[in-house]
């Protein structure tokens, strides 16, 4: 067995002209939940069927648990789960019946298919739905069927692209903790999701996707400490006007700046409201978030993007 669960090397794909992924290098160790971060458009989509072996990189190598996926396919495909964001359930089978069929397609039978799909669809909450029509679930029922197909064959490293999309409150969070077991069981995952604070929940490990190239972060509470910002919100009786660097809204003035601290924004902003800062009547310092740290990150990419692309051009 390797000591990684999935590794990419130097892996790229183009459409037409347009590069995707830029010779990518990833690797995900056993346990790991590795969280992918990206605007759309990316290329997390791209790198996930190329990593799930059912789109083919121009070149470089993919490798599940030390085997490689282009030689070895289908010994690689069986150690892997995949729980596309488009839901694959049938809607005139049952939830058992789903499961079950989805369990024969990777070569389980008799007592241990039964055993091993019932302990699946306990372990996400679908007991007593097990025999209602798939089109017959809510929402969230049928985002946590979608998911128990997956993991029928105890895959060893999964990949879950949106996987709370339509998903209410109780399913999201049920989908959560499944993830942390089957971390905590030694499985990867690979998790894509727009709801940032899940990725904060899980814990997970982060990387970031953008123009073609996949960049480490590290953990997700060292990326929020590190880049996160907490911002300030102060709330004013006056109609005052926002000085340069914040905005209103109703009766709150909220800072736009991404890397001060709060402390020091405060100080200013009463520095510069003169005598009317007296009217200040409630001040909030809403803790670091992914969401902000991501933002900046974005921004950072951009920033520079730019300088590369003058330089670029100085050059020629």
């Amino acid at each position: 067995m390797s000591e990684m669960r999935l590794q990419l090397r130097e892996v790229r794909r183009s459409f037409g002209d347009r590069a995707v992924l830029s010779g990518i290098d990833l690797e995900v160790p056993p346990g790991q939940i590795l969280g992918l971060l990206g605007p759309n458009g990316a290329g997390k989509s791209t790198l996930i069927a190329i990593a799930t072996g059912s789109l083919t990189p121009d070149s470089g190598s993919v490798v599940v648990d030390g085997i490689d996926l282009a030689s070895q396919r289908e010994t690689a495909a069986a150690l892997i789960g995949s729980a596309p964001q488009r839901l694959g359930i049938y809607p005139t089978l049952t939830l058992r019946e789903n499961v079950e069929a989805f369990a024969r397609l990777h070569g389980l039978r008799g007592r241990g298919l039964r055993t091993r799909c019932a302990a699946v669809i306990e372990g996400l909450g679908l007991a007593k739905n097990a025999g209602i029509r798939a089109e017959h679930l809510s929402g969230g029922q049928q985002r946590r069927l979608h998911l128990a197909m997956a993991l029928t064959h105890n895959p060893r490293l999964l990949f879950l692209d949106e996987p709370t999309v339509g998903a209410d409150v109780d399913s999201r969070q049920q989908i959560l903790e499944l993830v942390r077991r089957i971390a905590d069981e030694g499985a990867s995952v690979l998790y894509t999701t727009h709801y940032l604070n899940e990725l904060e929940q899980l814990p997970a490990r982060l990387a970031l996707l953008h123009n073609g190239v996949l960049r480490a972060l590290g953990p997700v509470g060292d990326v929020v400490s590190a880049q996160g910002s907490a911002g300030l919100r102060v709330r004013v009786q006056a109609n005052v006007q926002p000085p340069a660097g914040w905005a209103r809204e109703d009766d709150w003035l909220v800072s736009g700046s991404a890397r001060r601290s709060a402390g020091e924004l405060l100080a200013e902003l009463i520095a510069r409201l003169g005598v009317t800062a007296g009217t200040i009547v409630d001040v909030q310092f809403p803790r670091p978030t992914l969401e902000s740290a991501y933002m900046h990150l974005l921004r950072e990419e951009e920033k520079a993007t730019r300088l590369n692309a003058g330089i670029r051009h100085v050059a020629a």
